[in-house]
């Protein structure tokens, strides 16, 4: 199956469906059909199979013809995050040997200037007119007909890691890879027919393959240019949205927006969450006041989408007082195989603790020129993810935490999940992140940046206080750190390296 199928079969289901929404835009499925036909005829004129084709751009609709149509003309899909410094963009641009940049018009005087660095690309595309080829006439003058069939092996996308643990790595996910992970996740979503999807976060990140599964379903998918509160409480009203995914902050933020309950929410039925952990209070007030269920999917760049699913049953019971659920990432997915070993790569004991390795149809192909990394994140046809997980005995994995956040502070080893899930619970802390800096005498000490709720007035003794009445002497952080908000990536996840270098100075 390859990724543009699920668009050809949408459309021949739902032709005269709502496929996309933006802003006052409406594309049915048989539409978006011919753009996604068109978008890969095009590029077939001006690139080879096998080429990759990096794209620059805020959200729009034609980064989803991209999604679909870069693949189908048997190209990878190469995902620039339009947050980065121009340098670091070029950097990727060649890295991926990309011989084509598509780039929006906000962009483009930027990769101009930084064009001698990038001398690989042959063919800069203009979105909004301007570069080598305006997008607009070619696309206008490539037919609406299917084009040949790539390799289902073939690279679809390539999708640079967020650099959480750092220097982004480039990782290759073929149609096979991302088709397996999509229908596994409309297997186990909770996707009714006819669903609005309102899809939150930028496109240029692997959790867009949202909209793949949503597409699958033949739903409609509505994207904004970018998220805010106001504009969200708008578009479920307007646009009578069933489905949404934001991160736990987004949601909690949310849920402190001025006049909350003044908007209509009637259509809203459920909310889907990864990143990160969500604290039992925000899920008590956000079913409250959202009026509808919640469920997480947990997945990573490398995996081409989810292999654990936390479903809306569970969110009901974990509301309903089994708050120890939380702490869970979910069952595992049907299409998915996983294991739990230790050092030694041998199965733990049921129970325990160990790193989560996985073996499916959905695990990447590898990293991108980097034969060695590649070799390092696979054993024995399992890929490492680096999480430290525990199934309980109904099934349920639940992180621990990554294996590089694990904090060893005079011996002991510290989760910092653990230590986050109690500063959540702390009235005055909106949002925490819990990392290890250097100690002299304890190798690491434990230190936490909490964001304070509008109005708090917490001082870090206090939270150090409410940690100790909570956490054995060795978990409680030593430095407790106030900020204005956390570094995240666009997915929404920590940068806890970058607090880490931030508070590096021995206590």
């Amino acid at each position: 199956m390859l990724i543009s199928d699920i668009v050809e079969y949408a459309a021949r289901k739902h032709p005269e469906r709502a496929a996309l929404r933006f802003e006052d835009q409406v594309i049915g499925y048989a539409e978006l059909r011919d753009r996604v036909r068109r978008a890969a005829n095009a590029l077939r004129t001006i690139a080879e199979p096998g080429d990759r084709v990096a794209v620059l751009s805020g959200n729009r609709p034609e980064y989803v013809d991209l999604y679909y149509g870069v693949p189908a003309a048997g190209m990878a899909l190469t995902f620039l995050n339009h947050r980065l410094h121009p340098s670091e963009i070029t950097a990727l641009v060649e890295h991926a040997q990309a011989s084509v940049l598509v780039v929006s018009g906000e962009y483009l005087d930027a990769m101009a200037e930084h064009r001698h660095e990038m001398p690989g690309v042959k063919v800069v595309v203009g979105l909004d007119g301007g570069g080598d080829r305006a997008y607009a006439d070619l696309v206008a003058a490539a037919p609406a007909t299917e084009p040949p069939r790539p390799d289902e092996d073939s690279i679809a996308w390539l999708v640079y890691t967020s650099g959480t643990t750092g220097t982004p790595k480039g990782v290759m996910l073929s149609h096979r890879n991302l088709a397996t992970g999509v229908i596994s996740s409309a297997s186990q979503w909770e996707i009714p027919d006819e669903s609005v999807f309102l899809f939150c976060f930028p496109l240029c990140h692997v959790g867009g393959y949202a909209v793949l599964v949503n597409h699958l379903r033949s739903a409609t998918v509505g994207i904004v240019r970018s998220y805010d509160n106001e504009t969200f409480l708008r578009l479920v009203a307007d646009w009578k949205v069933t489905q949404t995914g934001l991160a736990p902050t987004m949601i909690a933020f949310l849920l402190g927006h001025p006049g909350i309950e003044d908007h209509d929410l009637g259509t809203l039925e459920a909310i889907g969450y990864g990143a990160s952990a969500i604290p039992a209070e925000v899920l008590r007030r956000g079913m409250d006041v959202l009026g509808c269920d919640f469920y997480q999917g947990f997945g990573m760049s490398e995996l081409g989408g989810n292999i654990l699913y936390f479903g809306t049953a569970e969110h009901r019971r974990a509301a309903a007082g089994e708050t120890h659920l939380l702490a869970a990432a979910g069952r595992v997915m049907d299409l998915a195989d996983i294991r739990i070993v230790d050092p030694d790569f041998d199965d733990v004991p049921p129970g325990e603790p160990g790193e989560m390795v996985v073996r499916c149809d959905q695990v990447m192909r590898g990293y991108w020129r980097e034969p060695e990394l590649t070799a390092e994140a696979f054993r024995d046809g399992w890929f490492r993810t680096g999480d430290v997980v525990r199934r309980d005995a109904e099934g349920m994995v639940y992180i621990v935490d990554r294996i590089k956040d694990m904090i060893i502070t005079g011996g002991e080893n510290v989760a910092s999940r653990e230590v986050e899930q109690v500063l959540y619970r702390h009235p005055d802390v909106a949002d925490a992140a819990v990392f290890g800096v250097p100690d002299p005498r304890w190798g690491e000490a434990v230190c936490a940046a909490v964001v304070l709720r509008p109005g708090a007035s917490a001082a870090p003794g206090d939270v150090i206080a409410f940690a100790r009445e909570h956490l054995g002497g060795y978990k409680v952080p030593r430095r407790v750190e106030v900020v204005d908000e956390l570094p995240r990536n666009v997915a929404g996840k920590v940068l806890k390296r970058d607090l880490r270098t931030r508070y590096a100075a021995p206590l």
